[in-house]
């Protein structure tokens, strides 16, 4: 049996559709976001409280406020994800009434997954890079030739899979087959998606880092503590609304590409 033909999703039109839904409906996302987001908040102002040589003599206690950033940022830009992605496809009526603790599970797993994947890739690619040090040019450009393309085929993987999301979600999981058949020739349409609807976001955000930590001093200095909840605030603003941006993506992408399978 031959397969179905491959329905390509414009890319213009999804990102459009994104910041539509999220920019003009800001209101909706800190109705679904408010907790997780103040939970952020306090979690990204922990440095700011603790002693400037904390953990100087300890590496797990330097990385503390780290790891406690990731497992919180994780918990809960997970949970609002979930009900936000449930809101882009069954409306915001419908997604009060969808369950989510099991959707929130899954989304959790796969996020580990993703956590483990990219920090073996991570280290594989420093291990890589610290072996083709002082080894010649040579070595230098396959050494970095070979770091861009596991980088190249980690995205391009990640847009394969990305269906996972909004269709647990959506309370019907299709699988890594399932996501992968899913996405069958729009992988790079859901890289541009990506990008063309975050990266004006990023570079906003760096900006804004950039300028009020300019001049900042190291070591035994610290930021005034207004700077540090200016850039908590910031960046965890930042990080909702790109899950946002994402979410209204890929649920597109899902609608789209599920319903013509359907069909």
């Amino acid at each position: 049996m031959s397969e179905s033909p491959i329905v390509k999703v414009p890319v213009p039109e999804v990102t459009v559709a994104a910041y539509r839904a999220v920019f003009s409906r800001l209101g909706a996302v800190l109705e679904i976001g408010w907790l997780p987001l103040l939970i952020l908040l306090g979690v990204s102002i922990v440095p700011a409280v603790l002693p400037v040589d904390f953990g100087a003599d300890n590496t797990a206690l330097r990385a503390l406020p780290d790891f406690l950033d990731l497992v919180a940022g994780a918990l809960c830009l997970n949970a609002f994800g979930v009900r936000w992605y449930q809101a882009q496809l069954f409306g915001h009526a419908g997604a009060a009434a969808r369950p989510w603790v099991g959707p929130w599970g899954r989304f959790l797993l796969y996020t580990f997954v993703l956590y483990v994947v990219l920090g073996a890739a991570v280290a594989s690619v420093f291990v890589l890079a610290t072996a083709a040090q002082d080894r010649g040019l040579a070595i230098e450009i396959v050494s970095f030739l070979v770091d861009l393309a596991v980088a190249v085929a980690l995205l391009f993987t990640m847009a394969r899979l990305s269906l996972l999301f909004p269709a647990a979600a959506a309370g019907e999981p299709i699988g890594l087959r399932g996501a992968w058949r899913a996405t069958r020739g729009n992988a790079w349409r859901i890289v541009l998606c990506w990008f063309f609807a975050t990266a004006p976001l990023l570079i906003g955000v760096q900006i804004v880092m950039g300028a009020a930590f300019a001049g900042v001093g190291g070591g035994a200095t610290r930021a005034p503590m207004g700077l540090f909840i200016l850039r908590g605030l910031v960046g965890t603003v930042a990080d909702f609304l790109i899950e946002a941006l994402d979410a209204v993506v890929l649920a597109e992408f899902y609608r789209r590409l599920i319903e013509a399978a359907e069909s």
